[in-house]
């Protein structure tokens, strides 16, 4: 270990926060520092949820076994449940932990330890917050050790830049979420932003209005659920295979309590990085009758010059519905639907209703 190692490792961390390097280099920069075998970045969540968890080197299936064995459960692993207790930034080693209790009281979390050489560790939470903790760790075998004093004093300086890189990629993170809303929020779009756990991380004006109505969708536990609970498993299924990133996947129609109105909700995945992962993950967007209608009134109303109130009843009557239905949703006489039809037609450059859905934008 030298002064020069320490500052290239710490780069390393820097890079990443600011997605110039991957974080299994800066991680794989911290062993090197402190003579270990590998490290780990994990994120914590409510109810024993890990968000992420990344460890380099380890073999692959280290990470998989790890969360199989419920090594992220505070009531299994002393290592997670004394280590979220401590304050940011505040460096705990093997000693402070009752790793021997926790493998005679969980033979699934011991045979992991066992399998994977991981009987030592030092560690410090380098983001807390109410419902999400990000932790960084030092991954040592048996022979190693626990970590000496020199090798404790590497850890915790590097995880100061570890923290501030964190930090940079969840302000990034937030930055873009904010920039994608503003663009939703400008074509009235109804969606919803979930993070890797599922929950709701932020939405647009007609969404929070949705969710207020409460008939069509609801939250529970910060996660989307339907109104209806026969609509349920689809929003779910759609939901999964987004965070998984699949393909955009349309969930079963989401129905109004007490009304025959369908609304239909599409998942799609978001653009990722392999860590911290607090960021948004998928998007949920709510379509409905009338989204198309809006739309198309606000091309029409621009492509041929008519007022709002002449492009909301063309995108009617593009719809297939009558000037006496239009009359009785608006509320207004037959006789002002049919003189606004008359206008419609003369701008539009059209005879006929027919005629003009021919010639109205297709969205």
């Amino acid at each position: 270990m030298t002064q020069k190692t320490v500052e290239a490792a710490a780069e390393r961390f820097q890079a990443a926060g600011l997605g110039h390097a991957t974080w299994e280099e800066a991680l794989d920069g911290l062993a090197v520092v402190t003579g270990s075998t590998g490290a780990q970045l994990i994120g914590l969540g409510c109810e024993a949820t890990v968000p992420f968890n990344v460890m380099t080197g380890v073999p692959p299936a280290t990470g998989r076994d790890f969360l199989a064995a419920g090594g992220g459960d505070p009531a299994i692993n002393s290592r997670v449940r004394i280590g979220m207790r401590a304050a940011e930034l505040e460096v705990l080693d093997e000693s402070a932990f009752t790793t021997a209790t926790d493998m005679r009281l969980s033979p699934e979390y011991a045979d992991w330890i066992r399998t994977y050489d991981m009987h030592h560790t030092c560690l410090t939470n380098l983001v807390k917050e109410p419902e999400r903790n990000a932790g960084l760790a030092l991954l040592r075998s048996r022979r190693q050790g626990n970590v000496s004093q020199e090798q404790k004093r590497a850890f915790a300086v590097l995880a100061a830049h570890a923290r501030g890189a964190v930090r940079t990629q969840m302000a990034l993170e937030a930055q873009g979420s904010q920039l994608l809303a503003g663009a939703l929020e400008a074509v009235r779009a109804t969606a919803y932003f979930c993070d890797v756990d599922g929950r709701v991380r932020g939405m647009t004006a007609s969404a929070e209005a949705l969710l207020s109505d409460g008939d069509v969708l609801r939250l529970r536990k910060g996660r989307l659920t339907t109104a209806c609970e026969a609509d349920r498993h689809g929003l779910e299924t759609a939901l999964r295979a987004a965070l998984e990133g699949g393909p955009p996947a349309y969930a079963v129609a989401a129905r109004r309590l007490h009304s025959d109105e369908r609304l239909f909700i599409e998942a799609a995945p978001l653009p990722s990085s392999s860590a911290p992962g607090f960021g948004p993950r998928a998007l949920i967007i709510v379509h409905g009758p009338g989204v198309d209608e809006t739309r198309v009134a606000v091309a029409a109303g621009s492509l041929y010059g008519l007022s709002a109130s002449e492009a909301a009843i063309a995108a009617q009557l593009a719809a297939g519905r009558s000037p006496a239905a239009i009359a009785h949703e608006r509320r207004v006489s037959l006789g002002t639907v049919r003189t606004q039809v008359r206008r419609i037609y003369e701008k539009v450059g059209v005879a006929s209703q027919l005629e003009l859905a021919a010639r109205m934008p297709k969205l």
